[in-house]
C-alpha cells in the first residue's frame, strides 16, 4: 500500500479546487488532499497537520496575492514544498514566484496528467515548471544577465574613476567619507576651505557623483569606510 502524501490545496474557487483534487485522488490513491479557500484557513490546516508535504497555492486569492503568504506557511512547516497553480503565466508573476523559492509552477491550462506528474516530482525533491513557464524562463535569465553585466560595468567604472584621483584628492575623499565638513578637512590638511571646496568639485566630477550621500555610497563600496 502506498504511503499517503498530504497535500494542501489553497484556491478560492471551491468548485475548481475540489473537483480537481477529486480527479487527482481517483488517479493516484496516495494523494490525500486538504482544502482551503483563504490563507487563514490554510494556516489553520497546516498547524493541525504538520505532516503536510506540499501546498498547491493559487496566486489570486480573492484579490490577495497568494505568493505573499508563502513565507508564513513555511514558518509553520519549514520544509513545506510549494507548487504555484495559476492562470497567470507572465514574466512578472513567474519572477515573483521564483523569488519565493518555489518547487513547482503550473498554469491552469495544464492537464490532470501533468499536474499529477508535477506533484510526484516535487514530492521526490525535484522542481517542475510546465511548458508555459519554461518559455518565460529564458526571458528572465537574459534580463538577470543583462542587469548583472550592467552592475559589473558600473563597479568597474567606479574603480577606474577612483584611480584617476590624485594622491591629494584621495586624501580629501577619505576625509569627506568620514563625514567631515570642508572646514574640518581644510584644517587637517593645512589648506584653505576654498581649495578643499574646489578639490571636492573635481572629485565629484572625476568619480561621477553629485553629492555627499553618493560619495558615502562609493566610499563604502570601495572599502574606504565600513
Amino acid at each position: 500500500m502506498l504511503s499517503q502524501l498530504k497535500i494542501l490545496f489553497l484556491d478560492d474557487h471551491a468548485g475548481l479546487r475540489d473537483s480537481l483534487g477529486s480527479f487527482l485522488s481517483n488517479r493516484n490513491s496516495s494523494f490525500n488532499f486538504l482544502y482551503a479557500g483563504t490563507s487563514e484557513e490554510a494556516k489553520y490546516i497546516l498547524e493541525n497537520n504538520p505532516d503536510i508535504g506540499i501546498a498547491i497555492v493559487d496566486i489570486n486569492l480573492d484579490g490577495i496575492n497568494g505568493l505573499d503568504k508563502i513565507d508564513s506557511f513555511r514558518q509553520i512547516i519549514y520544509e513545506l514544498r510549494i507548487i504555484v497553480y495559476s492562470m497567470f503565466n507572465d514574466v512578472l508573476h513567474i519572477e515573483q514566484a521564483l523569488q519565493k523559492h518555489i518547487q513547482g509552477f503550473i498554469t491552469k491550462e495544464a492537464s490532470i496528467e501533468e499536474i499529477e506528474k508535477a506533484i510526484l516530482l516535487v514530492s521526490q525533491g525535484y522542481v517542475y515548471y510546465n511548458k508555459s513557464v519554461q518559455q518565460v524562463l529564458p526571458v528572465l535569465l537574459n534580463s538577470k544577465n543583462t542587469n548583472s553585466e550592467k552592475e559589473e560595468k558600473s563597479s568597474s567604472k567606479i574603480f577606474e574613476n577612483y584611480k584617476m584621483l590624485t594622491k591629494k584628492e584621495k586624501e580629501v575623499f577619505e576625509l569627506l567619507a568620514q563625514q567631515m565638513d570642508s572646514q574640518e578637512v581644510a584644517k587637517i590638511l593645512g589648506k584653505s576651505e576654498k581649495t578643499i571646496n574646489n578639490q571636492t568639485s573635481i572629485i565629484y566630477q572625476k568619480i561621477g557623483i553629485h553629492n555627499r550621500m553618493e560619495l558615502l555610497k562609493v566610499a563604502k563600496f570601495l572599502g574606504v569606510i565600513l
